[in-house]
């Protein structure tokens, strides 16, 4: 199975992501949100995840990791295998905080 990362941090827009998800085929997408993206922007990018994920289905799955300040790397990565993995999940949002 071809799983693609994609993450963005500061200066992220939903325009580069909107590219980015649609610039390569794999057959599962898992966008990881830095916890230094703008308030505004990230709500932008994290809205934008399930209009995304349905218009990649059923070819493509695509999900994103909502990294919070502080969260821990093993965490993250835990929730990436997690989404990798999940034949069923598409176009959900998975918060990864400190706590």
């Amino acid at each position: 199975m071809a799983v693609r990362v994609i993450t963005l941090a500061a200066g992220a827009t939903v325009g580069a992501l909107v590219a980015a998800v649609r610039e390569g085929a794999a057959e599962v997408i898992i966008v990881e949100v830095a916890p230094d993206i703008g308030a505004l922007e990230r709500h932008l990018i994290l809205a934008a995840i399930t209009p995304l994920a349905i218009e990649l289905a059923p070819g493509t799955r695509l999900c994103a990791i909502d990294v919070g300040a502080g969260a821990e790397a093993e965490d993250v990565a835990a929730v990436r295998d997690w989404l990798a993995g999940a034949e069923c999940t598409t176009g959900q949002v998975v918060a990864v905080t400190a706590e």
